[in-house]
């Protein structure tokens, strides 16, 4: 079973070594290329994906600008009525205003946020589009006997055969040698002498 890749800069490290160690093997790599990007664009089930996100996002609008309209109405209300309230009834007031900006402040943030519910969504709509992608990438890559895609975008690996992952022989590799730095170190190692009594 042939192993999809996350695109990403790293990955470019892992192709260019894969290039140098393939020269190895008898036979040479095949490799193609794919503009991820432009297929997941035009892909039908993206625009689908869109449209379900843009409603989505429509209705998180549409009850943020309610609560912005919500503070603005009372904070009107406090400023033609200021004369006419109490010290306890202006406090009330000023208090409910600072309620309801804190609770816009969480809705907000909880939306649109770095970890809100926009981007969760965005996610939950697009990963079955990506992975959809990735399996046809994969299929094709079979079918036409490839060893590599590259995605044209990134330069990331999109898709690979598990023969040209050498990650596991490079880790072992690394381990021998650095069991061969420890074993060179001890041996050059001063032995310990006690000082001798003057």
């Amino acid at each position: 079973m042939a192993i999809p890749f996350p695109a990403g800069r790293r990955f470019l490290l892992a192709v260019a070594a894969a290039l140098f160690v393939a020269p190895v093997t008898a036979s040479a790599q095949k490799i193609a290329v794919i503009d991820f990007q432009l297929v997941f664009d035009q892909f039908e089930a993206t625009e689908d994906a869109q449209r379900t996100l843009d409603r989505q996002l429509k209705e998180w609008d549409e009850d943020a600008k309610a609560m912005r309209d919500s503070i603005e109405t009372l904070q009107g209300e406090i400023e033609s009525q200021r004369l006419m309230l109490s010290e306890q009834r202006l406090q009330e007031k000023q208090d409910e205003v600072r309620r309801l900006q804190d609770e816009y402040q969480t809705f907000a943030e909880s939306i649109w946020g770095v970890d809100g519910e926009a981007v969760k969504r965005n996610e939950e709509l697009t990963k079955p589009i990506a992975e959809k992608i990735v399996g046809v990438v994969a299929r094709i890559g079979d079918e036409r006997n490839l060893d590599i895609i590259l995605d044209a975008g990134s330069g990331g690996v999109v898709w690979a055969k598990d023969d040209v992952n050498i990650t596991q022989f490079v880790l072992d590799d690394l381990a021998l040698t650095v069991q061969e730095m420890r074993e060179g170190d001890a041996v050059q190692e001063p032995a310990e002498t006690e000082d001798a009594p003057e």
